[in-house]
């Protein structure tokens, strides 16, 4: 931007008398206009959380945040980005994709190039409730993942959200997945996975409640 008294090229945008504000002059023109605008005093450093939140849902990288905020750590970074959740979720998964992309889909053999692999059966032949992985069993199918991948933190989320919605029809979907729930649970606790049973009991409280409430409703 050109100096509106000299003509040449400014690096800032904001002037006063042809001269560069001073941080004390942002401060109290942004406390003034706060002030009068009914919101009370407002500090520059709440609009740098602002745009460092809204740049972080908007998707942009944690380097480009760094570099932007001016930040020689990521853990400085971290602290003004509050993630939505709708967010996570879609960070998640949009790297779960690039995952899976990468790693291809789990081997079923016995062995590869000579080495053991983890014993999984295909799931088209053998029982899927008893498979070496994580499991999570829904209204509509289940779901099959590596033990590295841990806990799927949006496993059954449909059934716990206060909007979900159920009545007597589907009492017999809900019953076979509460049986399910059951096996998935043992099965967990004896693979030594706590925070997966854990997910698994979570879940049979509330197909209990569930189910109760189809038969009073």
């Amino acid at each position: 931007m050109p100096n509106p008294r000299t003509g040449r090229p400014a690096d800032f945008l904001f002037t006063h008398h042809g001269h560069r504000l001073s941080q004390s002059a942002v401060r109290a023109e942004l406390a003034r206009a706060g002030e009068a605008a009914g919101l009370g005093k407002l500090t520059p450093h709440q609009l740098r959380h602002t745009y460092a939140t809204a740049l972080v849902n908007a998707g942009v990288s944690l380097q480009a945040l760094m570099a932007l905020l001016g930040h020689v750590s990521a853990q400085m970074s971290l602290r003004y980005g509050q993630l939505f959740d709708s967010t996570i979720r879609t960070e998640y998964e949009r790297a779960l994709d690039l995952a899976k992309a990468h790693i291809g889909p789990m081997n079923t053999s016995p062995t590869t190039a000579g080495r053991t692999t983890l014993p999984l059966v295909d799931i088209s032949h053998g029982n899927w409730r008893e498979t070496p992985t994580i499991k999570a069993r829904m209204a509509g199918g289940y779901c099959l993942r590596a033990p590295a991948q841990e806990a799927c933190p949006y496993a059954n989320i449909c059934e716990h959200c206060p909007s979900y919605r159920t009545d007597d029809t589907y009492t017999p979907v809900l019953t076979a997945q509460r049986a399910d729930a059951q096996i998935l649970a043992r099965d967990a606790e004896a693979r030594g996975w706590t925070s997966e049973a854990e997910r698994h009991r979570k879940l049979i409280d509330r197909l209990d409640a569930l189910i109760n409430q189809a038969h009073t409703a």
